[in-house]
């Protein structure tokens, strides 16, 4: 997963401009709520073909964060 498509996947989900998705921004900015961590972790699962769960996600704070765990889990995985 680029961090491209993982901009796009987060643009989706909370309907804003992936122009505007610096890493520091945070989930909580974005308006995430437990619901929206459980279809995050469903799209990133469904994007990497790895399992995450919302648990995973749950000490996650950045857009940065989010990117550098997506990508150790994949480096993990090879």
């Amino acid at each position: 997963m680029t961090k491209q498509e993982l901009k796009e996947i987060l643009a989706e989900q909370f309907s804003c401009d992936e122009n505007e998705l610096s890493g520091s921004i945070t989930l909580e900015e974005l308006g995430a709520d437990a619901e929206d961590l459980i279809e995050l972790a469903w799209q990133l699962s469904e994007a990497t073909g790895l399992d995450v769960s919302e648990a995973d996600l749950a000490d996650i704070d950045t857009i940065e964060h989010l990117w550098r765990f997506v990508r150790d889990l994949e480096e993990e995985a090879e």
